[in-house]
């Protein structure tokens, strides 16, 4: 168990705090709109991964709002009374990092992350859950791969709560650095559950239109 200080000790039970209440209590609320994403009626049926996939992804919407709130803030705070702010820009700079991170596996859930199918869409639907398997597998390597290789690095940085250095003084690298492998390894999970959700489809998912 690592060893924090009591700032690091408030900013992981708030965290997690807000962060569980929102799972459970608002997020369910969003989830049937974000299921049916830009697939519209032709969402696949959602799993227990599915669910959960898109209650994290439903904080997403409300983090850029915030960041949009707390610039606004910043800009009249700088420009009308001269008082700038010491921790708005890497607040608003976290905040994206998040975005970054987590946006991915609601990409992965909608099956909406760019795919070349010049290939794809010739072969018959045997061939094509051939492709599917080979195209998860190398995700799954892939995420593993980073979460494996990176998890020291990130539960050292957890475990000494360290700081970003900067006058606001943020546990930016303590929080972000062990998200990374946390999201790697859920979207591997998501990948596998999509192929055996997709694998079940007489005809594979058409590519979302954003129009």
């Amino acid at each position: 168990m690592p060893t924090l200080d009591p700032s690091g000790y408030i900013w992981v039970a708030s965290l997690s705090g807000l962060t569980l209440f929102w799972m459970l209590f608002i997020a369910p609320k969003f989830v049937p709109m974000l299921s049916r994403g830009l697939h519209g009626a032709d969402s696949p049926p959602l799993t227990f991964v599915d669910h959960v996939t898109l209650r994290i992804s439903s904080l997403l919407m409300f983090v850029v709002a915030i960041i949009m709130g707390i610039m606004l803030f910043e800009v009249i705070m700088r420009y009308v009374f001269a008082r700038p702010t010491i921790w708005v820009e890497e607040l608003s700079r976290w905040l994206g990092g998040v975005i970054f991170l987590v946006a991915g596996l609601y990409a992965m859930q909608q099956r909406t992350h760019i795919r070349v199918t010049i290939v794809y869409d010739i072969v018959n639907r045997n061939t094509q859950r051939i492709m599917e398997t080979l195209a998860t597998a190398c995700v799954c390597v892939f995420c593993w791969s980073v979460a494996w290789g990176y998890w020291e690095n990130s539960m050292r940085k957890f475990s000494s709560w360290e700081l970003y250095g900067s006058a606001w003084n943020p546990p930016i690298p303590a929080i972000m650095k062990p998200l990374i492998c946390i999201v790697c390894a859920w979207m591997s999970i998501q990948a596998i559950n999509n192929l055996i959700v997709d694998w079940r489809r007489s005809t594979p998912l058409a590519p979302a239109e954003d129009g």
